[in-house]
């Protein structure tokens, strides 16, 4: 059974590793295409530059956030798995006494 629990934790770690990927992705592409498309804005060169600086600035800061919270979750999600094994030897032992 402990098998079971460590195989279901590294499954939904697996997974919760593709989701902080895609969006780690999805924020570079998109902070980028903010920073590169800033121009766009019609406004006095110095705000463009501000904001080009900005939406560079930000896409850095989130990319670490989501590695960051990426971390914590995927840490949790493996003491959940240590607990999740410790209740069933724990009921396993009381099953048998």
């Amino acid at each position: 059974m402990k098998t079971l629990v460590w195989i279901l934790t590294a499954a939904v770690v697996a997974l919760w590793s593709l989701a902080a990927w895609i969006v780690h992705g999805l924020l570079g592409v998109a902070g980028g295409l903010a920073a590169s498309n800033a121009d766009i804005i019609p406004a006095d060169p110095r705000l463009v530059e501000w904001a080009s600086w900005l939406a560079s600035a930000g896409t850095g800061i989130g990319e670490w956030l989501v590695v960051a919270v990426w971390g914590f979750v995927s840490l949790v999600l493996v003491a959940l798995g240590f607990v999740a094994t410790k209740l069933l030897q724990l009921l396993s032992e009381r099953a048998t006494a």
